[in-house]
């Protein structure tokens, strides 16, 4: 091989070790550097984005239901052991870290295998005890989602479940509230990345409405249409949508005998997102609907079988 030449012939000397060390060297320094100060920025802010996330999930489980000071919540955050067949719930007071975990653990036939009360027999015949109730969330396990539980004066005042779907571009993350009797009292979109002024309008009050006020039953048998959303329809529901807790307005709930059971008005141009949202809310409502019967009475009796 020839000896390098600069442009104009002649000879370039040939590279000094310790100068492309010194080179690589400091490459190295700038990156360790960098990494340092990107880490450091990450660690300072991630608490407070943590926090601040924190904030305005409280603010949407207290507005979505619309209940008053010394409202009690229990989050319960669930999980699912697939080589085990099992669902594991971990329960714990809302937003009190100090407070004391407890878990159910349920096989998939809807069995009780272990319970913070005590050690249970699992369905292999094992005894399982429940001491790892306190310790943190459960590694390699499959996230279904959380639910909270919130009671008002001892009684029963209502859910929010946390579902999400696949939407034309990415993931849904969203809420849905039920009252006492597990009819949808809203739905509020937490997170998408939809295309804005198409997907994006999945999030808008007026779209978000039209879940409000079905039962379990007619969720359960909910479809999507291309067809245009009735004027008067729109308008019921843009008058839903600006109340402000209390009485919902009369021609909402006149108009709503009529349409609930008349399957969702799609986004204009965004049929997908509009699909991918009401398959989520649906999906959702039917998997705590199914579950909840299990965990109440080990809630201590937050709310009623169904």
């Amino acid at each position: 091989m020839s000896d390098l030449v600069h442009i104009d012939g002649a000879p370039r000397p040939k590279a000094d070790p310790k100068v492309i060390a010194g080179i690589a060297m400091n490459l190295v320094l700038v990156c360790a550097v960098s990494a340092i100060v990107l880490g450091g920025v990450y660690v300072g802010t991630e608490r407070y984005q943590r926090e601040a996330r924190l904030a305005g999930e409280r603010s949407a489980v207290s507005g979505m239901l619309a209940f008053g000071e010394g409202a009690e919540v229990t989050e319960v955050r669930q999980y699912l052991d697939a080589p085990k067949r099992e669902v594991r719930y971990l329960a714990k007071e809302y937003g009190n870290e100090s407070a004391p975990t407890r878990e159910f653990v349920f096989g998939l036939d809807g069995s009780l295998h272990a319970s913070t009360a005590g050690a249970v027999a699992s369905a292999s015949g094992a005894a399982e005890s429940a001491e790892s109730a306190n310790t943190a969330e459960p590694a390699g396990l499959e996230e279904l989602g959380r639910l909270f539980v919130a009671k008002q004066g001892g009684a029963l005042a209502g859910f929010v479940l946390e579902g999400e779907s696949r939407g034309y571009k990415n993931r849904i993350r969203f809420f849905v509230a039920l009252d006492s009797s597990l009819a949808v009292k809203g739905v509020r979109v937490l997170e998408h990345e939809e295309d804005p002024g198409l997907g994006a309008e999945i999030a808008t009050p007026v779209f978000r409405a039209q879940f409000s006020g079905r039962t379990p039953d007619e969720i359960a048998a909910l479809g999507v249409t291309r067809d245009p959303m009735p004027e008067d329809w729109h308008a019921a529901l843009s008058a839903f949508a600006s109340s402000t807790g209390g009485e919902a307005p009369a021609e909402w709930r006149t108009l709503m005998d009529r349409e609930r059971t008349k399957p969702i008005y799609a986004v204009t141009g965004a049929t997908i997102s509009s699909r991918a949202l009401t398959r989520g809310v649906k999906g959702t409502v039917d998997h705590f609907r199914r579950r909840w019967a299990l965990l109440a009475p080990q809630l201590e009796g937050e709310g009623a079988s169904r």
